[in-house]
């Protein structure tokens, strides 16, 4: 396989061999130059002939798309990326600070309960020091076992350096069946394995968020579950990022109903952006369920 990495000019001239209309060279160099050939595939993939196929592609592109669109569609995943960052840090908040919450007053005498193998499970107490070696390098954290005698800070301390899939981790640890429900209502879910479902989808897709993942055509390994109060019934694919959307919009809601409408309108404003370009919104469509 004779692979190699094209220079910039050699890339714009396959981009336009395969059918991309550049008008602007200069431009396209910087773009190349900043996104990367490589990432930019992921944007031009929605507007090849062969599209959703995988396979045996010659990666040709419709009649009509130009650079300019292409670059609106990577636009729109940066954009929606920091949109659902912003909305899945306050379900983060909200979540840790159930558990704190309802953990520490229903264990009151033990303000680590987090490593106690009678409140949670064994093992995730025998994996926790690699946790707590990354918690324990917060200044605070650091503030308070120069103060206190002690192998872990109280769990309203730990928790909140801890992120959102060490405190689904945990959540998922703790052995009394009761307590994990009584969380789980606390967000209007009356089953544990919906809300582990719930939470799943808004871990990875905060992970694609946070480490600038492609985000536009996510698809999930595992279908959200229809058991739940999430209403998912004009969502045909439970894989795709409208059906975590979805969830996301549900948690929020939780959370504030003004931070839902808030939501809901910076959605709106951005795919309402896209609708001026028909090939860009159907692209979008296509691959995300959003509309």
């Amino acid at each position: 396989m004779n692979d190699y990495l094209k220079t910039i000019p050699e890339q714009i001239e396959h981009l336009k061999e395969l059918g991309l209309i550049i008008h602007d060279d200069a431009k396209a160099f910087e773009i190349l130059s900043d996104i990367g050939f490589y990432r930019l595939g992921f944007y031009l993939f929605p507007f090849e002939k062969t599209y959703p196929v995988k396979t045996g592609r010659d990666h040709t592109i419709k009649e009509g798309i130009s650079m300019e669109t292409i670059l609106r569609l990577y636009y729109f995943d940066f954009e929606i990326r920091l949109i659902l960052l912003k909305y899945i840090s306050h379900i983060e908040i909200h979540l840790r600070t159930t558990i704190v919450n309802y953990m520490s007053v229903k264990h009151h005498n033990k303000d680590t309960w987090f490593v106690d193998s009678a409140i949670v499970s064994p093992a995730y107490v025998r994996s926790f020091d690699s946790i707590y070696d990354r918690v324990r390098l917060s200044s605070y954290i650091k503030w308070h076992h120069h103060n206190h005698a002690c192998t872990y800070a109280p769990a309203w301390k730990t928790l909140e350096f801890m992120t959102i899939g060490e405190i689904v981790d945990l959540y998922d640890a703790i052995s009394n069946v009761s307590s994990r429900l009584d969380i789980s209502k606390a967000h209007g879910i009356r089953s544990i394995k919906t809300f582990d479902n719930y939470l799943t989808s808004v871990r990875r897709v905060r992970n694609r968020c946070a480490h600038a993942g492609i985000l536009f055509d996510y698809t999930a390994s595992e279908a959200l579950t229809t058991n739940g109060p999430v209403d998912l019934s004009a969502v045909p694919d439970r894989t795709n990022l409208r059906g975590v959307i979805e969830v996301i919009k549900y948690l929020t809601g939780i959370v504030s109903a003004n931070r839902l409408a808030d939501l809901e309108g910076e959605l709106q404003e951005l795919i309402s952006k896209c609708k001026d370009d028909q090939a860009l919104y159907m692209a979008i469509q296509i691959a995300s369920g959003l509309q």
